[in-house]
């Protein structure tokens, strides 16, 4: 029981951490478009060895490895999906006017618009942290299962 609390926190906390470098690494990707992918993958790969050397006696396997990368991902997203909540609420009103007077264009057009209600669910934090938490964990079982591969150690 000790030993699933310790990986909860080590992850929890290393999650936290690649949260932050990624929201900064967003913000970047502006410039360099491929730059936020790599240092994701990179922070699951250091993190996990990370873990294995400090926390884990220099040992892992495939299965604690993918579960670890599994988790500090869900919590790095969760802290991602809490930025860009953030970030489309203070958006300027010049900005949604736009976005209106596009979505209003499509409209006119024949094509395909978000709804009224789709649009609202937006503004609720509570559907931006449960879709980035299971893009996170989708991300992290298929980040995960690949680097597991090179950094289990028996």
């Amino acid at each position: 029981m000790e030993n699933s609390h310790k990986i909860m926190k080590v992850a929890a906390g290393y999650g936290l951490i690649l949260g932050l470098i990624m929201i900064v690494s967003q913000l970047i990707s502006f410039l360099v478009p491929l730059l936020s992918p790599g240092i994701y993958i990179a922070g699951i790969i250091y993190t996990t060895i990370h873990y294995r050397e400090k926390y884990s006696g220099g040992t892992i396997t495939y299965g604690r490895s993918l579960l670890f990368g599994i988790l500090v991902s869900g919590f790095a997203f969760i802290i991602l999906g809490m930025f860009f909540y953030i970030m489309f609420s203070l958006y300027p009103a010049e900005y949604m006017e736009l976005f209106n007077a596009v979505m209003e264009k499509m409209k006119t057009k024949g094509l395909a618009t978000p709804s009224e209600t789709s649009m609202d669910s937006l503004r609720n934090p509570v559907i931006w942290i449960v879709t980035y938490l299971f893009l996170g964990l989708f991300a992290g079982l298929a980040v995960s299962a690949i680097v597991s591969i090179f950094t289990k150690k028996n």
